[in-house]
């Protein structure tokens, strides 16, 4: 799991607002850093780190929500928690696929026929769970999420 971008810049002596734009853009940023790896799927570490980052985006908008006008953040939180979901979907399909492959090795040639079937169920379900992701992803990047994100906290910061 990636570590968390230090936030630049960061002055406890500024004020609430100042601070917190650079702490939630920082973690918009670090979240679509991982959005290319994930796109491409060669490696299930990008789409980790994606959601990994998504989730402390959303956890820092609900601490400080008190901070943002209730309905601009609520349509801003709802694509948020959308890609979460997302992410979450095939993310645990990788965690369960790599059980089941680390439990095969254990099994007799026999047993290991049976967990052949189930990981093979679960490689589709991913695959499945995997093209939802990708359209969440193009419909971010039509709606121009990140973009539109940014102009929200300018307005509101």
């Amino acid at each position: 799991m990636a570590r968390p971008w230090k936030i630049v810049d960061l002055d406890p002596n500024e004020n609430l607002k100042t601070c917190l734009h650079k702490i939630v853009l920082t973690r918009l940023q670090e979240t679509f850093l991982y959005e290319q790896g994930t796109i491409k799927g060669e490696d299930i570490e990008p789409l980790h780190d994606m959601r990994v980052a998504a989730r402390r985006l959303r956890a820092i908008l609900r601490i400080f929500r008190e901070c943002f006008p209730k309905k601009k953040l609520k349509k801003q939180d709802e694509r948020l928690q959308g890609l979460i979901r997302s992410l979450g979907a095939v993310r645990e399909r990788d965690v369960f696929i790599g059980l089941l492959e680390d439990k095969k090795r254990t099994l007799t040639q026999r047993e290991g026929k049976v967990v052949d079937l189930l990981l093979a169920r679960e490689r589709n379900t991913r695959l499945s769970l995997r093209k939802r992701l990708l359209s969440e992803l193009r419909k971010l990047q039509r709606t121009h999420y990140a973009v539109t994100f940014s102009q929200f906290l300018k307005e509101t910061l």
